[in-house]
Parts: structure tokens; C-alpha cells; sequence
């Protein structure tokens, strides 16, 4: 081979077999080289394996990926535009989605209406006053999910320097627990609606507490009747439980609401109010 460059060479003519001999020139690493020889296997095993759809290349599918032309993949998810929510609720993403049910809003919210803890349009209602430093909660189950702009509750018989706040708690196994909400202190020395304003949204299916607590037993609120409500507990065989108290120094909410007392009676009213 001497003498001879390469294009003079005699072509071998067939795809190089695994014993082939091919001369190469290994770098020495120090800016020389050295002449050596690798077999044709060498050559083939750095060279990338024949695909085969389903084996070493994936499929889409099912759908073999190889070979010209567009394949026909899964548009981009894009809730309530090519994929259906379930009582507004996305069905994208990870975790468990808790499909909406309860007794309250069993229609689809308007923005500007009020809602609350009444289950039944009864117009039973009346006031009560209320024992001053005492949290008042009762459960309230939104069938559909309802975004709020602001809370209320009314005043019908004032007292000077009566102050109220109102809460939300979260539920853990049929009892308030984790505060979620709590007003700013609402002036109650002037009779009316007192409103906080706040955006809160509160999920379908999931169990809330709304409640209220004072400075001051001596004004009255709005109330609705105990069989307005959804009871939580039997009394007795008697009349049921419909809402529970605890003890909390005005203004100082517990974030984790403690030890609640099961009770009975009118309720006072919150009304949400749909953004």
C-alpha cells in the first residue's frame, strides 16, 4: 500500500464486516500521533443501533414516530376551552378533586347576590344578642363554589361601643379547626348591615364554619331559626345542634379554634355575598 493514496486504493465493495482492519492515527497526547489499527466491529459499535418503533424509540399513543410526515399528538390542555370543569372547578393538574355536593348554594352563584347558612326560603328569622367574648360557628356546605367580595352581618338593636368580628374556620373530621377569615373589628354602636370586605373563595363540597363573636352582650343581631339550618349532632331524641361556641377574648381569634361546645338555637346571620 506504499506509495499510493487512497483514491487509488481498490474498493472493497461491500459494508464492512466485523473483522475489517481500518488504520487510524491515535493522538499520543502530547501533540503526535501513533498509527494503530480497529476492527470493523469497533467501527459499528460507536455508531447509533438501527431504530425499531416500540423497542428502542418510543411510539406516541401507539403510534409509531418514525418515517416522514406529521404525527398527530394531544392538543395542549386548556381547562373549560377543550376540556370540561366540574362545578367550575379545573380538572387539570395533580392531586384529588372533590366533586361538589351540599346543602347550600344549589345554584350556580350571581355576582351580587348574598348567600349563607340557610337551607331552606322560610322566612323565619328574628335577632338575639349574644354572650360577649364567645365564638358562634355553624357549617355551611356550598354545593357549588362561590367567590366572595365581601361578609355581612346586621345590627337591629345597637349598643354604644358594641364591636363585632366575623370568622371562617376549616373543618377536620365534623369540627371547626383552622381559622381561615377574621374581620376587622365591625362597629355595632349603629344599627344596619356591617360589612368587611374580602375576596375568599370557598369550594364546593368542602364543609366551612361561619361564625361571629363580640365585645358586648347587650346589642342585637340578625338571626336565622335553628330549623333554617342543617344539624350536626341529635340532642337527645329531642331538638338537634346546630351550631357550636367557643371562648375567645375579644379581638383575638385562635388561629386553631380548640375545644368546641356543642349548641342549639337560632344562629346568627352572615351573608357572602357572590364577586
Amino acid at each position: 500500500m506504499a506509495n499510493k493514496k487512497i483514491s487509488e486504493l481498490t474498493a472493497k465493495g461491500t459494508a464492512l464486516a466485523d473483522t475489517d482492519l481500518v488504520e487510524i492515527s491515535e493522538s499520543d497526547g502530547a501533540g503526535g500521533y501513533v498509527t494503530k489499527s480497529v476492527t470493523g466491529a469497533n467501527v459499528k459499535s460507536g455508531l447509533q443501533a438501527t431504530l425499531v418503533s416500540g423497542t428502542n424509540i418510543s411510539t406516541i399513543n401507539n403510534a409509531n414516530i418514525l418515517n416522514g410526515g406529521d404525527l398527530d399528538v394531544q392538543a395542549t390542555l386548556v381547562s373549560a376551552t377543550n376540556i370540561k370543569t366540574i362545578n367550575s372547578n379545573t380538572i387539570l393538574g395533580s392531586g384529588d378533586l372533590v366533586i361538589g355536593s351540599g346543602p347550600h348554594i344549589l345554584t350556580k352563584p350571581v355576582s351580587g347576590r348574598t348567600y349563607s347558612v340557610r337551607t331552606d326560603s322560610s322566612s323565619s328569622s328574628s335577632s338575639a344578642v349574644s354572650a360577649a367574648n364567645t365564638i358562634y360557628l355553624c357549617a355551611f356546605v356550598p354545593a357549588n363554589s362561590l367567590t366572595i367580595s365581601n361578609l355581612q352581618i346586621n345590627v337591629a338593636s345597637l349598643a354604644a361601643g358594641a364591636s363585632a368580628r366575623i370568622l371562617v374556620y376549616s373543618d377536620l373530621n365534623g369540627v371547626p379547626t383552622t381559622k381561615l377569615i377574621e374581620s376587622t373589628t365591625l362597629d355595632c354602636s349603629t344599627t344596619g348591615a356591617k360589612t368587611y370586605t374580602t375576596s375568599y373563595t370557598f369550594t364546593a363540597g368542602t364543609t366551612y364554619w361561619l361564625g361571629v363573636y363580640t365585645n358586648n352582650a347587650s346589642f342585637f343581631m340578625s338571626t336565622i331559626s335553628s330549623a333554617n339550618t342543617i344539624p350536626i349532632s341529635t340532642n337527645a331524641f329531642s331538638t338537634a345542634y346546630t351550631s357550636v361556641t367557643a371562648s375567645a377574648t375579644f379581638a383575638a381569634a385562635p388561629s386553631t379554634l380548640g375545644t368546641a361546645t356543642l349548641a342549639t338555637g337560632a344562629m346568627y346571620v352572615i351573608n357572602l355575598t357572590a364577586a
